[in-house]
């Protein structure tokens, strides 16, 4: 009885690859890449960098931006390659089923290390900044268990939920970075163009790869672009999403460069919270706009959060050829929690925050890089036409 439960299982799983609803937009995969990559790191990520190479931070994130859009190219590709598979069913098809649930295995488990980190540095702003007296364990649960929660729904829940906090992440944003920038001086942000000049190669790569870090959440295109209405307008909706991302990040760097000068900034803990502490509207009734600001950043987090226990649970779901991912989003709770409870202090967390981050760049880049390798290599025995790509039959779940 048990065998034939399970081959109709894993029947309705081959049947439902083809017959994904279209339920997703142009406009809300773009606004869905530009909210999941905002996240936690906007508040620490300028330090970071000026750490590494003073003045020349501002490149070193347009270089993090080129590349992840690089990323995104390749996922683009992919999905208008399969159309109708998201990127962890068309990986079985290229790379095989069991080389498949390796990478899944560690995407799983890398995302889920992600969203406790993400959640443990979001703790340690709250209690820091606002809620001296509340437990760390307290706010992480309440982030967590609200993305958890969130993560029971469809994509199109998830979609529409993203799309929703897109303008409450960016506007805000960007007029408390406008008012903060009558105490800024041209002078702090001198040499422009001194690019790199006199740092090691050495940090230089890695300044780019901590910026690059933080859009690792693009991942999620390659489970978007099967459920769009019109999959070949994901390209467009992808670079316009990371781009926009981009350029907030590149503001913020300038304005906080401008404010505070490269000395000064490496004293912050959190660059960005003291810029927009020195934002004020004198004239109305609002003199300190952080708590705004806080506000706007809590949103973010969840954003960024949702998205990465999002990719986890799906990972593992296709992993265990389950149908629905619900029962997941609520047994890979505790274990955030716990990953979460595991640097013993605020500096040993940027620490693994730095050497996770670096580490999962090899995967979120060289895992599709590979998948379009073997494409590549796979397509000269293959019919190129789409119609008759449609037409091959998936044979492994």
């Amino acid at each position: 009885m048990v065998p034939l439960v399970w081959a109709h299982r894993v029947w309705q799983s081959k049947e439902n690859l083809m017959d994904k609803p279209k339920s997703v937009t142009f406009l809300q995969l773009t606004f869905s890449i530009g909210t999941t990559i905002i996240g936690v790191g906007i508040l620490a990520f300028p330090r970071i960098a000026v750490d590494y190479v003073n003045t020349g931070a501002p490149f070193s994130a347009l270089f993090a931006v080129l590349l992840m859009m690089c990323g995104g190219l390749v996922l683009t590709y992919l999905g208008n390659q399969y159309p109708e598979y998201t990127l962890f069913e068309y990986s079985d098809r290229l790379v095989g089923k069991w080389l498949t649930k390796f990478f899944l295995v560690l995407i799983g488990v890398y995302f889920l290390e992600l969203t406790a980190l993400t959640a443990r540095e979001f703790g340690e702003v709250v209690v820091t900044s606002v809620l001296q007296r509340t437990p760390i364990s307290v706010t992480i649960f309440m982030m967590v268990m609200m993305a958890a929660i969130a993560c029971r729904n469809d994509v199109a829940v998830f979609t529409r939920i993203q799309t929703l906090y897109m303008p409450l992440v960016y506007f805000p944003a960007l007029v408390i970075v406008i008012l903060s920038l009558k105490s800024g001086q041209v002078v702090n942000i001198k040499p422009v163009l001194a690019f790199f000049y006199g740092q090691s190669v050495d940090h230089v790569f890695k300044s780019v790869l901590v910026v690059a870090a933080l859009f690792q959440n693009y991942l999620i295109v390659g489970l978007l672009i099967p459920f769009m209405y019109r999959p070949n307008r994901a390209f467009k909706g992808i670079m316009i999403g990371m781009s926009t991302a981009g350029a907030l990040y590149l503001i913020l760097i300038y304005s906080t460069m401008s404010v505070f000068g490269i000395e000064e900034m490496k004293n912050l803990l959190w660059p960005t919270l003291e810029l927009a502490k020195t934002a004020a509207l004198p004239s109305f009734f609002l003199e300190r706009l952080d708590p705004i600001f806080l506000a706007v950043w809590v949103t973010a987090v969840f954003t960024s959060i949702f998205a990465a226990y999002y990719i986890a649970v799906q990972a593992f779901s296709h992993l265990l050829m389950l149908n629905n991912h619900r029962p997941l989003s609520i047994i890979a709770l505790p274990i955030i929690m716990i990953m979460a409870k595991q640097p013993s202090n605020i500096v040993v967390l940027y620490q693994i925050v730095a050497e996770v981050g670096m580490f999962g760049l090899l995967l979120t880049l060289g895992y599709p890089t590979l998948l379009l390798a073997v494409h590549w290599i796979k397509s000269g025995f293959r019919p190129k036409d789409a119609s008759i790509r449609r037409r091959h039959s998936y044979k492994r779940v």
